[in-house]
């Protein structure tokens, strides 16, 4: 096994290639939802978060050109972004007082996103969701993941509700495939990476 160059493009694009690799053989078992969550919890998350200012690998200061293209990319409206490229209307989100107990799924007063809704908001419901475990699905076959997120706080620090995002789930796994293309075209340069291995070794 090689090490990773950068876990800005080279790891995530090792998650894609697990998602690539292992999508027959999971969708053939029932396990596509599984796989899907746990390729976006690693190929996500990690990239998401080290290119965010203030990580402690200095990613942000190191990949300036990738932090800068996710910026942007957080600030446009998710339905018009690279990353709903190729994807139905299968995305919603709402808000609900408690996530405890269970959930009436039929119930949950969800609406399509809207044009206005940022990148921004979309991908910190669903960051913080793999992060915290604020993760459900819904229907058998699963019919819907949905990803949590704490929204309005008391007094004391407890949640008074929460944000979440409901998404079918090959849209999601689209959605996962945009984001590994999205960092595939941040264009490192290649002595960046030389100098992450020099570091390394």
């Amino acid at each position: 096994m090689t090490e990773y160059k950068n876990f800005i493009q080279d790891f995530p694009g090792r998650c894609r290639d697990i998602l690539d690799i292992a999508g027959k053989p999971a969708l053939s078992r029932g396990r596509e939802v599984t796989l899907a969550i746990m390729v976006a919890a690693a190929g996500f998350v990690v990239p998401y978060e080290r290119l965010t200012v203030g990580h402690p690998s200095g990613d942000s200061k190191r990949f300036v050109g990738a932090a800068e293209k996710l910026k942007l990319l957080l600030d446009q409206p998710f339905t018009s972004s690279v990353l709903s490229n190729k994807m139905s209307s299968t995305w919603y989100e709402g808000t609900v007082g408690s996530v405890n107990g269970d959930l009436d799924w039929y119930g949950l007063q969800r609406k399509p996103f809207s044009k206005e809704i940022k990148g921004r908001a979309a991908l910190k419901v669903i960051r913080n969701g793999l992060a915290h475990g604020n993760i459900f699905t819904f229907g058998d076959p699963i019919q819907a993941i949905i990803f949590f997120e704490k929204k309005d706080f008391n007094d004391v620090g407890v949640a008074r509700c929460y944000s979440y995002v409901y998404v079918a789930p090959r849209d999601f796994c689209q959605f996962l495939k945009n984001w590994f293309d999205f960092l595939d075209d941040v264009h490192i340069r290649p002595e960046v990476a030389f100098e992450i291995l020099k570091d390394a070794a």
